[in-house]
């Protein structure tokens, strides 16, 4: 059984009952399969951006290449 999570983006100055609709900006709903790939994503990114670290390529240098 798939769950689903849910994120809440709030405008500036957080959770508002006097605002419309309580300052919330957006919801998004995941599902369990969205999730994994989200976090496989993440930890991808993590694993490359480690990489570049240990090979003392800075951020500059990285978007050099990839672009």
């Amino acid at each position: 059984m798939s769950k689903k999570i849910k994120t809440v983006t709030f405008g500036l100055g957080g959770f508002d009952e006097t605002k419309p609709n309580n300052n919330v900006i957006e919801t998004i709903y995941y599902t369990d399969e969205e999730l994994t790939e989200l976090a496989e994503a993440e930890a991808k990114a993590t694993a490359k951006a480690a990489l570049l670290t240990q090979l003392g390529i800075t951020e500059e240098q990285a978007k050099l290449l990839l672009s």
